[in-house]
């Protein structure tokens, strides 16, 4: 009984884990702020491209259901910020990616 437990107790902790998008984007919306075009939105970015912002990104809100890092320079290489899924932050940033 103890064993069957533990692997219905294994099963539902896994069900529970954000699925990774096997058709190479995040589902839902990236919202952000620039200091040119103001409010932007960006639906279902892709995976693991490097996005550029027009000028410099001040906050952003991820509405997706993936980890977005946030990167100080425009190759997506120095100073990163993770925010994940449901999250804000408020960051100087010139370019971002989804992993």
């Amino acid at each position: 009984m103890a064993a069957t437990l533990g692997l219905v107790l294994i099963t539902a902790s896994t069900a529970a884990l954000p699925a990774v998008a096997e058709d190479g984007t995040a589902h839902g919306t990236f919202y952000y702020v620039d200091l040119v075009g103001g409010n932007q939105e960006v639906r279902d970015p892709a995976i693991g491209d490097c996005h550029l912002v027009s000028t410099v990104g001040t906050s952003v809100y991820n509405a997706t259901d993936t980890t977005v890092t946030l990167y100080t320079d425009t190759s997506c290489a120095v100073l990163a910020n993770p925010v994940p899924p449901g999250s804000s932050i408020t960051f100087l940033f010139k370019s971002y990616r989804f992993l």
